[in-house]
């Protein structure tokens, strides 16, 4: 049975659950360890699609947000409500942290940092348009033509970097580099002070570093819709390609780069990102 999934959502380190989410915000729950759907339920969801994240933890929470005057809700993995938050809607991101925390994006406010067991507001970043979780202890602030290493405590480490007159729309790190995708731009691979090492111009939707093999892994989605997924190393040179012919409607990063999940027409696809063997999220 194929389900019409839309989007998915796991911090990179997760090793375990994700979820991802189908029209009018219901959600489905996964364990790639049991190979199977674990949980559906319904969940807050607005004009533009579905916007929430999965917050692992000793008591993991999905944390989901509304465009209009639903404002952002946390629920625990039976679908019960926890807690809900009207306060501040236009919301255009929702981001897991490692500790129990979560990221939300609101339009031309502060963005803010939440408990995501109770919804209360721990701090905020002002002048951060999105934040992108790269590890556990490690995430980038992203801001107007910048973006900034942030530490476990959401803390600058070094300068800003310059970026495009593009926003930074994803990025992962190998702990000496970070390769970065700008919203309908080139792909960089950046070494620590923030220079750029090698560019790819081509647009990339997703990218991830896979620690077994060293190399960098990517989503590309060309304008004609025809994806693929290339694999190069710190210099930009491309190492392996392989065409994707089911259109992708969703990409996550989890096992510490290990695995990729993409959202397709056929559902959910999990990539072992060492050798590209693909495995399907089955509808148990």
């Amino acid at each position: 049975m194929v389900i019409d999934l839309r989007d998915v959502a796991a911090p990179p380190w997760e090793e375990d659950l994700l979820v991802t989410a189908r029209p009018k915000g219901v959600v489905d729950v996964w364990s790639l360890v049991r190979g199977a759907r674990c949980a559906t339920f319904e969940t807050v969801w607005g004009s533009g699609g579905w916007r929430g994240a999965l917050v692992p933890g000793e008591r993991s929470v999905v944390v989901a947000g509304a465009w209009e005057r639903h404002g952002v809700c946390g629920y625990d993995l039976t679908g019960q409500r926890l807690w809900q938050d009207r306060s501040r809607t236009n919301i255009e991101a929702v981001t897991a942290l490692a500790g129990g925390r979560v990221v939300v994006t609101h339009l031309r406010r502060a963005t803010r940092v939440l408990e995501a067991a109770t919804g209360e507001e721990v701090r905020s970043l002002r002048g951060v348009l999105r934040v992108i979780a790269l590890t556990s202890d490690l995430s980038l602030a992203v801001g107007g033509g910048w973006c900034r290493l942030l530490d476990r405590s959401l803390d600058p480490l070094g300068s800003r970097i310059a970026t495009g007159l593009n926003m930074v729309w994803c990025a992962a790190s190998d702990g000496e580099h970070l390769a970065v995708t700008e919203v309908g731009g080139p792909l960089r691979i950046l070494d620590s002070g923030g220079r750029e090492r090698a560019r790819i111009a081509e647009h990339f939707r997703h990218v991830l570093h896979d620690p077994v093999t060293g190399t960098w892994v990517a989503v590309h989605e060309p304008p004609e819709g025809k994806n693929s997924l290339f694999r190069f190393s710190n210099k930009g040179e491309i190492l392996e390609r392989r065409p994707w012919d089911l259109r992708i409607g969703g990409t996550a990063t989890m096992r510490g780069g290990r695995t990729l999940i993409l959202i397709t027409a056929e559902g959910g696809q999990v990539v072992n990102c060492a050798d590209w063997s693909v495995r399907g999220l089955e509808a148990t």
